[in-house]
């Protein structure tokens, strides 16, 4: 029988998994203990999917395809603690009187105690059904929350901000009956669960305005009475450490607190204005740090070329772009793409956005003249691999990060310009000699960031001759057919439409993308290697069109619209999204 047979046996028959990887695991088995799929999980020999679909043919038990909250009958969630549900990673979701018994959705069906305790709890026999570990903690978090009152969404105080000394507690589990404290809290909850950046908190003159930035798009979220706004941003201060008497100057904290199972850092701003203070709180999920170059939009071409240039032993590595286009967050892929003890990695942001696990960071501080420039000049005193500069914003920092950089170091660094070639130009406006931009500039990527449209929801349309040219597309190449293995380039994640047609946005959405249309955000890319015609140019003191038609004609470099066009083939975003964040590209 099915239940018979070895999880190890069923993987490597089932799998891509190599007798010599579950040999490993076996050792590490014996060795530390645990189970064998968590080791081969961690090892990255097998995917979460595989691991699941093994344990159901192992078990001959079904596997929970997509689950939704309305899927879940709320009464019986009623009867089990969202601390037993979480602790043991199940969840009923429905009765079957007619087999007197209730569904459950399980992570790991080997749990007989928890199982038992569930039946006493629901005074039914229970029927398991496999789901993985992350949705389902994802669904118990969306049904508990509708079950929980403001007042369950506080997180236990007197403990150590910085959760060192004593366990967080999870927002969504603790309890506190202020009513300034649950509004707060419910704020914060909700912006986790609707996927959102920031949160402002905007006085008016009658009432609070509180805005949620999704995806890059703000959407008004709630308002409160105006008598209410002194309490709301004392409560802020005092989460974010921040002196609640000072309501003249700007004043910047951070808070850290988990929150529907997640560990949030948020970066607080309060400023005056004329109607009182105002906040902004920026949510950076610590979980999102873990993504690679591919999963943040990458495609095969451009992952060649990345891979080459963060393992070389020097040079300068430029991200270009606007605020809140996502240049840290490539520059974080990259550190954690090449991160190992064999490196000293040594970073100087503004501010640290995410801790990363083996890599020094230090935080501009400009009260003490700790600058870019001075913690720069500092760290090729630490015997330093690879250095990350925030960014490069004057003639100091970029003299030195140069001279790093032939002195045998790897630098990464961001610098504002509109599109990769002006990276170029704007080190020489700084009076950097352009034989010193050549020969220690090895790469400049220039990025943007799209929203995706949402797949439960997305329409398929034929675009018009006028919109296809606009993206750099010929009407007639494009239904040839020639963009088909668009999808190819980007690893086959992505669903293409049909032959001849696009995706666009649904106008006002569905549930699954709050009525927006969208869902999440990827990023499209421009990436400018210093060959020897770009390096002869660069000579020259070109200006930065020239270099780019260089660049286009000798390394055959994607521009942001026409890679952004490469991901509308692929059925990532649509052709407006494209349009919106890039301009045309130079003749």
């Amino acid at each position: 029988m099915a239940g018979d047979r070895y999880l190890g046996s069923i993987l490597l028959h089932e799998t891509t998994l190599t007798h010599a990887q579950l040999e490993e695991a076996l050792v590490h088995q014996r060795e530390d203990g645990g189970r064998i799929g968590e080791i081969l999980g961690k090892m990255r020999a097998i995917t979460e999917g595989e691991l699941l679909h093994a344990l159901a043919v192992q078990l001959d038990l079904p596997i929970a395809e997509s689950l939704k909250p309305e899927d879940v009958d709320i009464e019986l969630c009623k009867k089990v603690p969202i601390n037993f549900a979480k602790q043991h990673q199940l969840l009923p979701l429905r009765l079957e009187p007619e087999k007197r018994q209730v569904v459950v959705a399980i992570a790991d069906p080997l749990q007989v105690s928890a199982i038992d305790d569930l039946r006493t709890l629901l005074g039914f026999e229970t029927s398991p059904l496999l789901c993985a570990p992350q949705p389902l903690l994802d669904l118990t978090n969306q049904v508990y929350s509708k079950l929980t009152t403001d007042s369950d969404l506080e997180k236990k105080e007197g403990g150590d901000e910085e959760g060192e000394s004593e366990e967080w507690v999870d927002l969504i589990d603790a309890t506190d009956e202020a009513p300034i404290i649950r509004w707060i809290n419910a704020l914060l909850f909700n912006a986790v669960r609707e996927r959102a950046s920031d949160i402002h908190i905007e006085p008016g003159e009658k009432d609070v305005l509180v805005r949620y930035r999704i995806d890059g798009v703000l959407y008004e979220q709630r308002r409160a009475n105006r008598n209410y706004m002194a309490p709301i941003i004392a409560r802020v201060k005092v989460m974010a450490g921040l002196n609640i008497a000072e309501k003249r100057l700007p004043q910047d904290g951070r808070i850290r607190r988990k929150i529907a199972g997640k560990d949030i850092d948020m970066r607080v701003a309060t400023a005056p204005t004329t109607n009182g203070e105002r906040v902004t709180i920026r949510l950076l999920d610590r979980s999102s740090v873990l993504l690679g170059l591919a999963d943040i939009g990458f495609g095969e071409k451009h992952l060649v070329l990345m891979e080459d240039i963060i393992h070389r032993p020097h040079g300068i590595l430029l991200v270009t772009g606007p605020t809140g286009s996502g240049k840290t967050t490539t520059l974080y892929a990259a550190l954690a793409r090449i991160n190992s003890p064999e490196l000293n990695i040594l970073t100087i942001e503004d501010p640290v956005e995410y801790q990363l696990e083996g890599i020094s960071q230090v935080q501009v501080n400009p009260k003490i003249d700790l600058t870019f420039a001075n913690g720069l000049r500092s760290f090729l005193r630490h015997d330093p691999d690879v250095i990350m500069v925030g960014e490069i914003r004057d003639r100091e920092t970029a003299e030195i990060a140069i001279h790093a950089s032939l002195t045998g170091h790897l630098v990464f660094s961001t610098i504002h310009t509109n599109d990769a070639a002006g990276g170029i130009t704007r080190l020489v406006e700084m009076e950097i000699e352009p034989f010193l931009v050549a020969s220690s500039v090895i790469g400049l990527l220039a990025q943007r960031l799209v929203r995706r449209v949402c797949t439960e929801c997305r329409e398929v349309v034929r675009p018009t001759d006028e919109m296809l040219v606009s993206l750099g597309i010929e009407p007639v190449a494009f239904l040839r057919g020639d963009f088909r293995g668009a999808a190819t380039e980007f690893k086959g994640k992505h669903v293409p439409p049909p032959p001849g047609m696009v995706y666009r946005a649904r106008e006002r959405g569905c549930r699954a993308c709050n009525s927006t249309g969208y869902s999440g955000r990827t990023g499209i890319y421009e990436l400018l290697m210093i060959d020897d015609e770009v390096r002869a140019a660069t000579l020259k003191n070109t200006d930065a069109n020239t270099l780019k038609r260089a660049a286009m004609q000798t390394q055959g470099m994607r521009t942001l619209r026409q890679d952004g066009a490469m991901k509308v083939m692929a059925g990532m975003t649509s052709c407006e999204e494209v349009m919106s964040v890039t301009q045309e590209d130079v003749e």
